[in-house]
């Protein structure tokens, strides 16, 4: 197994998740997915993951991301992209695009045939009844629709229109050829939570929730124990909960981080890690020249929720980050007391931005309590943005 630090991994290095597959494969016999997950939690691994492995389960599958599209017209590029590239489907690609009249697929990719304001509608509609059409079932991995419906919301006035046709649109396409198309629908932001701050529930309400958390505390382990044996570094089970517990969640990018740095230390030193050695990684990490691996969770913040909520929400994990222990719903409401005055408001402003946050990977509730799941993040966010 390699160390793959902030990349997704397939093959030998992807690691475990064996009930997440077996019960995403339960779920898509009959269910599109909406898979709820924070980020760097190994999200893209698991969608190539089942891409990898979906013959096995008699379906076809591709996978494409909308991180980068500006309009909707891009979507739909991604789409056909995903399906002229796929290696495993090569035998069904010219039945497939010779069914599709407003895509060309040519020595450089893929066409539109007429370039038309709404030609991304027809397109689509064209490739969903063109993979429905035939006599295998597919499933349609789109992973960052958050992030494309943010981008459109950014684009003016008719950002919020555009938006809110294109989830509408895509909810339409799937129900319309669910029988031979499954969907898979995941982002770093959480879908469900923007279409509810946008009033457009109801263009998800199709869509399975299906969440992905860390690894447990036991994979974790043996996470770390297959790192090591790769590496050939002495890494027995005790100092491998010494890192765990150090981190105070096991998300795997985090995990990988640390040991990275762990090896690189020992390489240099000459020494075998101790637990002094992960203390003092830890430390390092949280310096300023490694702040890119902790800085995003405040400025998603602001690109999942806009303002003045963003600034809400950073002032109550500001309040949190003060101990490990975190802090009670009581304290947090008379902190917020300061910015919004009314009552009322500040109740149903609290309750939301302690669910995003609480669903987002930030907090965990515990006994009345609320507290950093990642108590990396909490340390960074007490030293280096709490007021």
């Amino acid at each position: 197994m390699k160390i793959s630090v902030g990349n997704p991994v397939e093959g030998e290095d992807f690691f475990d998740r064996e009930q997440e597959q077996a019960r995403a494969w339960r779920k898509l016999a009959g269910s599109h997915l909406l898979m709820l997950t924070p980020r760097r939690i190994g999200k893209t691994s698991l969608i190539l993951r089942l891409c990898s492995t979906a013959q096995q389960h008699e379906r076809y599958a591709v996978h494409c991301s909308f991180a980068k599209c500006e309009n909707e017209s891009d979507c739909i590029r991604e789409l056909f992209k995903a399906l002229a590239t796929e290696h495993t489907i090569e035998q069904r690609r010219k039945a497939l695009f010779d069914k599709i009249k407003s895509f060309k697929l040519g020595p450089f990719g893929v066409d539109w045939h007429e370039a038309r304001p709404e030609s991304w509608r027809e397109a689509g509609e064209e490739l969903g009844k063109a993979l429905a059409d035939g006599d295998d079932d597919w499933l349609v991995c789109v992973d960052e629709l958050p992030v494309f419906i943010i981008n459109l919301l950014q684009q003016g006035d008719d950002g919020r229109r555009r938006a809110r046709a294109f989830l509408y649109w895509l909810r339409d396409l799937r129900q319309t050829h669910y029988r031979r198309i499954k969907w898979l629908l995941a982002g770093s932001i959480g879908l469900d939570t923007l279409a509810a701050r946008l009033g457009l529930s109801d263009t998800i309400n199709d869509l399975e929730p299906f969440p992905l958390d860390a690894f447990s505390e036991e994979s974790a382990l043996r996470f770390l124990g297959e790192l090591a044996r790769s590496y050939a570094i002495d890494l027995d089970e005790g100092l491998r909960a010494v890192i765990v517990r150090r981190v105070g969640w096991p998300v795997p990018y985090y995990l990988q981080l640390m040991f990275e740095h762990l090896r690189e230390e020992c390489v240099e030193s000459g020494r075998t890690p101790d637990a002094a050695m992960v203390e003092r990684v830890f430390e390092k990490l949280l310096g300023m020249g490694y702040r890119n691996h902790f800085d995003y969770w405040r400025q998603r913040l602001d690109e999942e929720l806009g303002q003045p909520e963003a600034g809400h929400a950073a002032r109550i994990l500001t309040q949190i980050c003060r101990s490990s222990a975190g802090n009670t719903r009581d304290n947090l409401e008379q902190a917020m007391a300061a910015v919004i005055g009314d009552p009322a408001a500040r109740d149903k402003t609290l309750n939301y931005l302690l669910e995003v946050l609480t669903s987002d990977g930030y907090l965990i509730e515990r006994e009345g309590r609320y507290a950093f799941r990642l108590e990396w993040l909490r340390v960074f966010w007490q030293r280096r943005l709490a007021a």
